[in-house]
């Protein structure tokens, strides 16, 4: 659980113009077997992908599969801390009381995406 908190992304996208989903990604530089036992672990169908870019070369795993975050929403329940405990809590409660809305999913996404621009502003309360 540790490990996606700092490597994890729970989040909301965009399919298409009036449909929003939830998502959750996950990535990793170096180790592809992790990702691939967190895959089965949550019962993730979609496969790890290896990616490069410029400055980085690393693995991701990400789903919108509705039975993948089903799975991920049990596994995380009550488990999570700081910052990425807001997020996902906020996350969670929308895929149960909002899916489906575009409205409230679009307020939602743009909750969590306001959360992760204050979150280092936050870090720096303690120096």
């Amino acid at each position: 659980k540790g490990f996606v908190e700092t490597e994890g992304s729970f989040y909301l996208v965009s399919k298409t113009s009036t449909r929003i989903v939830h998502a959750f990604g996950i990535t990793q530089k170096l180790d592809q077997i992790v990702l691939e036992g967190i895959r089965l672990v949550l019962g993730i169908s979609t496969k790890v992908v290896y990616k490069k870019n410029l400055n980085n070369n690393f693995y991701s795993l990400d789903t919108t599969n509705s039975r993948a975050i089903t799975n991920i929403i049990d596994a995380f329940n009550n488990s999570m801390k700081g910052m990425k405990a807001v997020e996902y809590r906020i996350w969670s409660k929308s895929f149960n009381k909002s899916k489906g809305s575009y409205e409230k999913l679009f307020k939602i996404r743009e909750q969590i995406r306001n959360l992760r621009l204050i979150r280092p502003h936050i870090s720096n309360w303690s120096k």
